[in-house]
């Protein structure tokens, strides 16, 4: 019968381990434990595998010796733990995902001779724990990019937000303006002409600031708010164009006449 694996978590501050899904043959159980920092001999140790019958050990790191290319040299070791041979499948392994770092796959012999199956199984175990880091890698690199993405997005919208507000002060000036000109003409229409009389109390556009704080709102909130600005200048464009065509027909003349 195969022995019960203990399954633990590392404490917050240690070395992280990667682990594959068990492999269940004929009452042996194969599981593969991979780590880029931790020792080779720290990762053999593990509490969770000290039931096992074989932890098969393999490890691959740089070489403090230089190629004659420059390029980097690595050294690979393993330790076959009573499985013969089996630690040079899972060195294998290590040069062909290229990693550094320590591997070990624990067997829990269940008493039945696997033959050469148990080196397929030790492999796979090996490959999908290095898999698991490397996918791990993959998602915070990932994340970093996201990060970093929305880190610039946000003070790309802070400062078009703080445009849009400018941009919206200055038209619906603009707007007021026109269509005070229209009641105007409307109010005299044998005059030919709006008297140009300004609007009172119009904020002037310089002295407009940002509606509020932007940069203490999250991204999704800032997005939002720039569909909505873009839509009341679309919606204020479109006042004075009413407002210029309105002029037009009470005054008969263009606006820049």
């Amino acid at each position: 019968m195969s022995q019960k694996r203990k399954r633990s978590e590392e404490p917050a501050d240690s070395a992280p381990i990667f682990r594959s899904a068990p492999i269940d043959d004929r009452s042996s159980t194969f599981v593969g434990f991979f780590s880029p920092t931790s020792k080779p001999k720290e990762l053999q140790s593990l509490d969770e595998i000290k039931s096992a019958s074989h932890k098969i050990l393999a490890w691959r790191r740089e070489s403090n010796q230089q190629s004659i290319t420059g390029g980097m040299k690595y050294t690979t070791d393993h330790d076959d733990d009573g499985e013969k041979y089996a630690g040079k499948k899972v060195e294998k392994v290590l040069d062909g995902m290229q990693v550094m770092g320590a591997c070990v796959v624990a067997r829990w012999y269940g008493g039945v001779l696997l033959g050469p199956v148990r080196f397929e199984h030790i492999e796979t175990c090996a490959r999908a724990a290095v898999q698991k880091w490397k996918d791990s890698v993959a998602e915070e690199q990932a994340k970093k990019r996201k990060m970093e993405a929305d880190e610039a997005e946000t003070k790309r919208l802070v400062k078009t937000l703080a445009e849009r507000d400018q941009s919206i002060a200055v038209l619906r000036t603009l707007a007021l303006e026109k269509e005070e000109k229209v009641k105007q003409a409307k109010a005299a229409p044998d005059s030919g002409e709006a008297d140009g009389k300004p609007v009172p109390d119009v904020q002037p556009a310089a002295d407009v600031k940002p509606l509020m704080d932007y940069t203490s709102l999250p991204l999704e909130r800032l997005k939002m708010l720039e569909k909505a600005r873009d839509a009341t200048l679309s919606f204020l464009l479109k006042r004075i164009d009413k407002a210029e065509l309105e002029l037009v027909g009470a005054t008969g003349k263009l606006p820049d006449e």
